[in-house]
């Protein structure tokens, strides 16, 4: 027995990589997003891709915390940029996660329970999920489970200045890459005062040096860079207003009134900003703007507000995963963990049993006098951190290893008390009561199939798969119809793939909720000219640059309009136009030496193909139109 306890940590960790294994390999070949990244693990990979080509410092001060993109950063700087390598980095430390879920359960309550905790872990779905994307939960997991873990030991022991120094490092890299963590820290020391006593001054000082010594960093280097404060990361503000606006519905990752795509929702943001401030804003200008909204909400409606606290609370403690790049549920169908994690109305499998388990468990060791004191602080701090934004599943993901040690706790010691004959009413009762509230969804999650759908569709336009990008856009219309992003997207497809009524109608609803877009008259007026509607061209031409007078596209298109009707003075003057707000461009200019061409202006067709071959010596239609010209004598 005591052969196979040492064993123990390395058949648990065996175990996890094995299964990761299979599903990476699984995923590899079901996941149509497995080399196309999307939202945050689209930043991650640009971000990562940018360091990777040496932009370690970076201009700006970050805007979400940096420890992640930079991990993966170093993978792309030593093994190339790939998908592969990264996700079996990730493998290992999810494994590594297993490991530490056994030893703080063996340290908490017995080498039993430990082991039933690793176990559990390395079967756990979400484990295995978000150990192969390239997102967060996985890296903080592990730093996370390495803190508590150092933290609790120490605490028990004559722990050295050294040991609370490397404990307060390894605090300090969970804080850069999830600064939420510095709400736990923050009451840390008046758990440990509890604990240590007369070691306690040491052990905070050289804790908090260590926690300095890795956040302080990223602090001075956002100084410099921008000029201003900001401890690691500005996102805090855009995130708070997120889940406390009269809006919000607590899970919803999208400010009102912005895009939904990652970079046009980030770029809304500051735009609204300083369209209220009537000036440009320094990055914590527009923190502290989106943060003051939220707070307004607040302090105006409060009784929404205590609402929305509560809705937030349930759905961080339900059944149900809610997605946030994209729906857990139905991107894993293709795989293995269909049999280990499912839902149906009533029943969410398995957080929908774990965290049930776990309150049994809370309430079994305060029983039997088990001290759980930091494992209760530090899930209640990490809990009421994200209280203050808005929900999603993989938040929830590094605390979930320590659910499954309150869970395998509540098991083993039920089973106990059954051998033993003894009552196990209350539990019972703890337990058949938090499944059903838990998992009685009574804040109305549904199913968004049309979602789904939009995921799959925006993915294929990305690849250029426009017909199958169509087929899916088109399903997603019953709940997105009235999207412009969507419907703008799907005109695109229909114009790519010779369908220009199709387009022109979708483009036309666009206007219809969006009336002053320049760029939507441009896409309309281009259709029309191709199909030799003129008159109509010319129309939306006009208007695209009547909202938008440096709007070089549409001046360039009036041209062409004029030029194909043989109006040489008015297609020159429109390019003439278009030139003067972009002086080299090609288009222009080579359409303007054709107009100046055909009114036998020789010399000053000349003048506009040299510009061209002046920026672009290998230009064929300007080396052909000089030759002409050379012929001509």
């Amino acid at each position: 027995m005591k052969g196979f306890v040492l064993s123990a940590p390395f058949l648990v960790f065996m175990l996890a990589v094995v299964i990761r294994l299979l599903y990476l390999l699984q995923s590899l070949h079901t996941d149509p997003m497995f080399h196309q990244p999307i939202l945050d693990s689209l930043i991650h990979h640009v971000w990562a891709m940018s360091i990777a080509a040496g932009d370690w410092i970076g201009n700006e001060s970050f805007f979400r915390a940096p420890l992640y993109p930079y991990f993966l950063g170093l993978s792309y700087t030593v093994f190339g940029v790939n998908f592969i390598v990264p996700r079996v980095i990730q493998m290992i430390i999810g494994a590594v996660n297993c490991v530490l879920t056994l030893k703080i359960g063996e340290t908490l309550f017995n080498r039993k329970i430990g082991i039933i905790s690793g176990l559990v872990a390395a079967f756990y779905p979400l484990f295995i999920y978000f150990d192969n994307e390239l997102l967060i939960p996985t890296v903080l997991t592990l730093l996370i489970l390495a803190g508590f873990y150092m933290t609790l030991k120490y605490s028990r022991q004559r722990a050295g200045r050294g040991k609370w120094y490397l404990t307060g490092i390894v605090w300090g890299l969970s804080a850069i890459t999830r600064p939420n963590i510095l709400l736990f820290l923050f009451f840390l020391p008046f758990w440990l005062k509890t604990k240590l006593k007369e070691r306690f001054l040491s052990a905070v000082a050289f804790g908090i040096l260590g926690v300095s010594t890795i956040v302080l960093p990223v602090t001075i280097r956002n100084y410099v860079v921008s000029k201003e404060f900001v401890l690691i990361a500005w996102q805090g503000g855009v995130n708070f207003y997120i889940g406390n606006n009269p809006l919000s519905d607590g899970k919803t990752a999208i400010v009102p009134g912005t895009r939904k795509s990652w970079i046009g929702g980030f770029e809304d943001a500051r735009r609204i900003a300083e369209e209220s401030a009537g000036r440009k804003l320094a990055n914590s200008e527009v923190d502290r703007f989106w943060m003051n909204k939220g707070l307004t909400f607040i302090a105006d409606e409060p009784g929404n507000a205590f609402v929305l606290f509560l809705k937030k609370a349930y759905l961080f403690w339900g059944g149900y995963e809610i997605p946030n790049n994209r729906d857990l549920y139905f991107f894993t169908r293709p795989t293995f963990l269909k049999f280990i994690f499912f839902k149906t109305s009533f029943f969410q499998f398995p957080f929908g049993v774990l965290f049930p388990l776990a309150i049994v468990g809370i309430y079994l060791a305060r029983k039997r006098k088990v001290d759980i004191s930091l494992l209760f602080l530090f899930v209640g701090a990490y809990f009421l951190s994200f209280l203050l934004f808005f929900i999603c599943a993989r938040y929830r993901v590094p605390i979930t290893p320590l659910l499954i040690i309150l869970a395998s706790f509540a098991v083993v010691d039920t089973i106990a008390c059954v051998r033993r004959r003894e009552s196990i009413l209350y539990q019972s009762m703890i337990f058949i009561g938090t499944l059903i509230f838990f998992n009685a969804n009574i804040t109305t999650i549904k199913d968004n199939p049309q979602l789904n759908h939009l995921t799959l569709g925006s993915l294929e336009y990305q690849k250029k798969n426009y017909q199958t990008a169509i087929t899916h856009i088109e399903k997603s219309l019953p709940l997105y119809s009235k999207d412009v992003e969507v419907l703008t997207m799907l005109a695109d497809c229909y114009r790519r793939t010779g369908k220009p009524l199709q387009a022109l109608d979708c483009y036309q609803k666009v206007l219809v909720i969006e009336p002053g877009t320049p760029e939507i008259y441009e896409n309309i007026g281009a259709l029309y000219f191709n199909l030799r509607r003129l008159d109509d061209a010319e129309l939306y031409f006009t208007e695209a640059a009547k909202i938008n007078p440096g709007s070089f596209v549409s001046y360039v298109n009036l041209g062409h309009i004029y030029l194909v009707q043989e109006d040489l003075g008015q297609a020159l003057a429109y390019y003439t136009k278009a030139l003067e707000i972009r002086p080299n461009l090609i288009d222009a200019l080579y359409h303007a030496g054709l107009a100046e061409f055909k009114r036998k202006n020789l010399a000053e067709a000349a003048g506009y193909w040299k510009r061209i071959l002046a920026v672009d010596p290998d230009h064929q239609p300007a080396l052909q139109g000089l030759k002409a010209i050379s012929d001509l004598g």
